[in-house]
Formats: C-alpha cells, structure tokens, sequence
C-alpha cells in the first residue's frame, strides 16, 4: 500500500511538470553564456545576445584575430525566440561564436554571443561510510552499506541560467534492481525514510552529488526491506534537459553486486569479447545508436588503397547534415578541378579526396590517412570550405612507419594534400613502409582487419531518460 500511495503521488506530480509554462528558464540564455551542442528551443535574451541590427552568429577558426574583414568558417542565422544548437553547424566548433555581421565583429571589441560546448557527463556510484564519502566503483557493497550518486559533467552552467526552478528538466538517474524494476527514487536511512528522487538533477558545478535529505546520511539505503535484496544491480542516466537526450543518448553507468554478507564472494566478471571492426573500401555501413554514436570501429579505404577514414566505436558521434544518425560513409579519390578551387597559394596538389555524404560531421574526430606518393620533405593536407570558398589547412603530421600523413577531422567533404610549389623530386609510385598495425585510441597506424585485433580505442557517453519521481516503477 506504501509503494502504491508513492506511485499516485508521483503521477500527480508529472502532471504538475506537463503543466509547466512554456519558456522555463531552463532554456533562457544571457549573452556570453555556455550552450551546449544538441540544445533546443533555446531563448536567446534580446538586447544582448546579438548585437543592434545583427541576425547572425559566427565561427571563426582558432587562432582567427576577429575583425570586421576576417572571413568567418560558417555563420548561422538565429531565430532568438527559438533556437536550436544543431549538431551539423555546431559539432566541432567549439568556444566563442560573435554577433554577424554589423554591430558585432565591426566593433573595436567583437561582440561575443555565446561559448559552445560538447556535452560531457559521468555518473559514479558513491558510497557514504564512517571515513566519509569515496568512489563506489571497486568497493564491495554489502546489504545495508549507504549509497549515493556523483555526477561529473559540464552540463552545470545550463542549470546556473537566471532563475531555473527545482522542477525544470535535468539529468536523470535510474538504477534497475536483480528482478528487473525500475527505480527512479530510492530510500534513504532517516527515520521515517525519505522517498528521494534521482531525477531532475540539477548540477551547479562540474562535481556534483545527488542530494541527501535532512534527517539522513545517505540517499539509497540499500537495508531497506523495500528492496529485493542482493544480487546486480545497475545504474543509468539521461540528460532530458533541452533536448539533448536525443544527442547524447543513454549516459552510460556501471553494474554492481550487492551481497548479502560479508563473506559472500562477489563471483568473477566475465571479460568482455573484444569488439569486432568493420571494413570497407569506397563505401561502408556504420553502426551507429539512433544518436549517431558509433559502436564499432570502423575502418574505410578507398579503392586504390591510398587513402583511408579509420572512425572509433563509443566515443565517435557521427551525424548526416539533418543531424539523424550517419549510416554509411564513403571515400573516393577525386580530380580536384572538377570539384572545388584551385591549389592553395605556393601548393601543388599530390592528391584530393572526397569523403562523403556532405555535411556529416564527426566528433570528436575520425581520422583521415593519405599515403605519401612523392619524396617531398613537407606535405599539408587542406580542407575546402564550401562558404568561404577556399582552402584551409589543417594540423596533420606524417607517420614514418607507415608512410602516411594523418589528420583529425571533423567534418565530410573534400580534403587535399599537397607538397610545397617548386623544384621537388619527382613521385614515386609506393611509400617506403607499408602500414602493418592497427590504429590506438589517436590512431597512428593503419588498423589490419583482423578479428583479433586491438580496437582503436573506447569512450563512455552519457545520456539520459526522462522519468519522473516513481518509486519502484517496473518499466
């Protein structure tokens, strides 16, 4: 009967949050705020966030001086009252964005808009003992042991915007017991306990704990008979919070047992098969999460064996240009003046790509590989800008092991590589080394598709679920 009258209580409670005003502060952004890629709906305050007469935000690359003459890498026209922080425009482009093009970067001090961030969480089990508190990560839960939750992320500065309410959206926890009920609040050891909700999180610095309750000591007393007693239980979290569930996805927790005594052994984790890895030479299927996050690492040549896209599994996001999840990616040596301007100033193009569809974007990056075919000392790679129609180079470096020149990128479309214009020895048909190894987490050397192979690397993502305050809610 207990349960049921927490059960109802929570279900008038999602009512009072469906009845919320639209426009909660939640998504009210000052000028000169953090937001963060994957948000929607976003209110961008007037009289500050764009400058007077200005309709646009721009992008300029790292290390641009902004003045009214530099050429800006994108620029995205805003609707303040509804604006969303898509993942085709803002992936990869982290840190300032200015008011465009006539009060903001014409003033003697370019007007700064917003700051853009790459979602980041973590969730850890904490456990509170007599010591104080301490990570939960490799300590043997007994029945009864006191429990809590930390939060790592730098999502805080959403819920540090002017006047956001306890019942707006947040980050949200759950934890699934041995028999499969979901809870989304937990009891906690004051006397009586505390129904104490894991959801709607609001984390106002970068470590942050679920709160615990007057009266208590924990949040999760796991002596309670409430609960099903010992046995693996495991934890989640989504980041419902602007929309940015849909992006980031489930926010990866951990699974942990809880025995019955002390002298009960927590048996042997089974060691996980390592990952398989997909290849493919022009094109290539991804298998990629509905938000884009890759699952397998995935490794595309294209067809002469010169080139090649190598993209990790967990830590890779990768989207189309409707920021939905990129299913497939292609590689294809191209004859540059067909396709996009003349070589860089002082170049000579050695080879040009094209790695599409257009518009896709990876992050935090997937790397490109290009075998050096010449005995010039120096070689760039270029990235076309379709905008400010030209090229720019990108940081790449040459691996001598393999003799490739390797870059990070973040974005389809077409890449160049060239050696500097004048005298240069003539080409040569085949690098000198071949490569043999597979890439590591920055990958530096071609990965050999072998099912036995070392994966290229891994990356917890966090996500999250919107639920609301339901005490042993079985999904």
């Amino acid at each position: 009967m207990r349960i049921q009258l927490i059960i109802f209580a929570c279900l008038i409670g999602l009512v009072g949050i469906c009845a919320m005003p639209v426009g909660a502060s939640v998504v009210d952004v000052p000028q000169g705020s953090t937001i963060f890629v994957g948000e929607e709906g976003l209110v961008l305050q007037p009289g500050g966030v764009l400058a007077a007469n200005d309709t646009q935000v721009a992008w300029y690359p790292s290390g641009t001086t902004v003045t009214a003459t530099s050429v800006p890498e994108i620029t995205v026209t805003v609707i303040p009252s509804s604006f969303d922080v898509t993942p085709v425009q803002f992936s990869g482009r982290s840190g300032g964005w200015y008011s465009y093009p006539n009060g903001g970067v014409a003033e003697a001090t370019p007007h700064l808009a917003f700051l853009v961030d790459q979602p980041e969480a973590q969730v850890k089990l904490w456990v509170y003992t007599r010591e104080g508190g301490k990570d939960g990560t490799d300590y043997k839960t007994i029945r009864g042991v006191k429990l809590g939750f930390r939060m790592e992320t730098n999502l805080y500065p959403i819920f540090n915007r002017p006047g956001v309410s306890a019942g707006e959206p947040g980050i949200d926890i759950y934890v699934v017991a041995p028999g499969g009920s979901t809870y989304s609040a937990l009891y906690d050891d004051a006397t009586p306990p505390h129904a104490v909700p894991i959801t709607n999180q609001h984390p106002q610095t970068s470590v942050a704990y679920v709160p615990v309750e007057s009266g208590a000591s924990c949040v999760w007393d796991t002596g309670n008979t409430e609960y099903g007693g010992a046995g693996m239980y495991t934890y989640y979290a989504y980041a419902d919070v602007n929309g940015l569930k849909n992006v980031m996805g489930k926010i990866q927790g951990d699974t942990f047992s809880l025995l019955a005594t002390a002298t009960e052994s927590p048996g042997t984790t089974p060691t996980p098969e390592a990952p398989d890895l997909i290849t493919g030479t022009g094109t290539v299927a991804l298998d990629t999460t509905s938000g884009g996050i890759v699952e397998t690492d995935t490794l595309l040549k294209d067809r002469l064996g010169r080139a090649y896209v190598s993209v990790e599994k967990g830590g890779t996001r990768a989207l189309n240009d409707k920021a939905q999840a990129l299913t497939s990616l292609s590689l294809y040596a191209v004859d540059n003046s067909q396709n996009a301007g003349p070589s860089p100033e002082g170049q000579n193009q050695l080879a040009t790509y094209q790695i599409g569809p257009e518009g896709s974007t990876f992050f935090p990056s997937a790397e490109l590989g290009i075998r050096i075919s010449d005995n010039s000392l120096f070689h760039t790679i270029y990235r076309w800008n379709e905008q400010a129609g030209k090229w720019y180079a990108i940081d790449a470096e040459t691996d001598n092991d393999d003799g490739y020149l390797k870059a990070a990128i973040t974005k389809t479309g077409f890449y160049m590589m060239t050696y500097p214009a004048g005298p240069v020895t003539e080409p040569t048909a085949e690098p000198t080394v071949l490569p043999t190894a597979p890439a590591t987490t920055v990958p530096t050397e071609i990965p050999t598709p072998i099912p036995t192979q070392t994966p290229l690397g891994f990356l917890g993502i966090l996500a999250g679920c919107g639920g609301a305050c339901a005490l042993l809610r079985k999904r």
